[in-house]
């Protein structure tokens, strides 16, 4: 991928533009989800460049299935997560029970912010058979959803675990955070842990999509399949984002 296209693999548009008024029927909100499905089966990710509200943001959301997580994402120096420190977050994947991660701007770090996109959807064209198979009994740790369990502001953590790589009937997915691997893995799955961490590099040195969301816009991206993360901010960086998680 050349370098005018790591913002804009928005050349094969994935920004789905109009008209620059906001809207407010049921209607608008379920067409514009059918061209943001359409998008994340192409690319894996939809950025939605036309002005609009957190409100219209939430009744899109609404179309693409059942939101079952909203954050808002702002510098919180008091939270313990990496989502609200000013450090760089490297490029990984949400719970791997959602599908869809969105993102509505509020208001845009002054310097940069950017949404940092790494697709993985050409997987099995990387691997061998057998390298496949190896990777779906590589477990990754996810949080678990229950904050009674998981909650890292009380001092409480517990974890599931997902695989690497989960066969659909109809695509392969991924999940992957670096930061949760497991404790131990045997020979052969480091090696074929090694061969996916390369091929992540590579792919982070010529593909890389970057998204700087202006004030009124938002991003969806298919989780299952694009690892996500940004560039460190000033700790005074006033950037805020509402998230949501969507299970279809």
């Amino acid at each position: 991928m050349s370098e005018c296209e790591r913002e804009d693999r928005n050349s094969e548009r994935s920004d789905l533009d109009g008209a620059r008024n906001s809207w407010s029927k049921d209607t608008e909100a379920a067409d514009l989800s059918t061209g943001i499905l359409a998008s994340l089966q192409t690319l894996g990710y939809a950025h939605v460049a036309r002005p609009h509200t957190a409100g219209d943001f939430e009744m899109t959301a609404c179309q693409l299935g059942s939101i079952v997580l909203r954050t808002d994402l702002a510098i919180t120096p008091e939270r313990s997560s990496i989502v609200y420190k000013s450090d760089e977050i490297r490029l990984h994947q949400d719970n791997p029970e959602v599908n869809t991660l969105g993102w509505y701007c509020v208001q845009q770090d002054e310097i940069d912010g950017s949404a940092l996109l790494l697709d993985t959807g050409d997987i099995v064209a990387h691997f061998s058979r057998g390298e496949i198979v190896t990777m779906t009994t590589i477990n990754v740790r996810y949080p678990d959803p229950d904050q009674s369990r998981h909650n890292p502001d009380r001092g409480l953590t517990a974890y599931l675990l997902w695989p690497l790589v989960n066969e659909k009937s109809t695509r392969t997915e991924v999940y992957y955070v670096p930061w949760l691997l497991a404790d131990s893995y045997d020979e052969n799955q480091r090696r074929v842990l090694a061969k996916f961490t390369e091929y992540l590099r590579a792919k982070e040195e010529t593909q890389l999509v970057r998204i700087r969301l202006r004030a009124g816009e938002s991003l969806f991206i298919d989780n299952n399949r694009m690892l996500h993360g940004r560039g460190s901010i000033s700790q005074n960086s006033k950037r805020f984002l509402k998230r949501v998680w969507i299970k279809r």
